[in-house]
């Protein structure tokens, strides 16, 4: 990372009031940088994913993410998960929840299919989704407990 995407990114959280919490430091200045601008959609302070990166927002009540993670298969996605090894999340966002920076073949990624899961407890209704990038965009917004996914975190 350039110091000029790094200055820009502090630039923005300034302006945004981003207040997120990521996983771990090596994750810390790639996520400062992207938050100035919502992508595909203009919703202020979300992580702003590259051309073949899609997120996933997971909202608990308890705000308590230890151990939750995301089993990806098929479509778009660079690489498939193991049940028992799933893909951890990036950071956490006061007001959304996790969320989850899934890395994708290319930048006309068009699906791919994903469980939220910790161990053998599924969440979302218990049901294997599919993210459709024509229906929710670059991100899509869960809630624990329901299995309705949606483009839009207010509908």
């Amino acid at each position: 990372m350039t110091f000029k995407h790094l200055l820009a990114g502090f630039a923005a959280i300034a302006v945004v009031g981003c207040s997120s919490t990521p996983a771990n430091n090596d994750q810390a200045a790639a996520e400062t940088a992207v938050v100035a601008d919502a992508g595909e959609t203009n919703i202020p302070g979300l992580y702003t994913p590259a051309p073949d990166q899609a997120v996933i927002y997971y909202k608990r009540a308890d705000n308590d993410y230890t151990d939750w993670g995301l089993h990806l298969w098929s479509g778009d996605v660079v690489e498939e998960t193991s049940w028992y090894d799933a893909f951890p999340l990036t950071g956490v966002s006061d007001k959304y929840g996790a969320y989850y920076v899934v890395p994708l073949k290319s930048a006309d990624w068009k699906e791919f299919k994903f469980i939220v899961h910790m161990g053998n407890s599924k969440d979302l209704g218990g049901l294997d989704h599919s993210y459709s990038r024509e229906k929710f965009g670059v991100d899509v917004f869960t809630t624990e407990g329901s299995a309705v996914l949606k483009a839009d975190p207010e509908m």
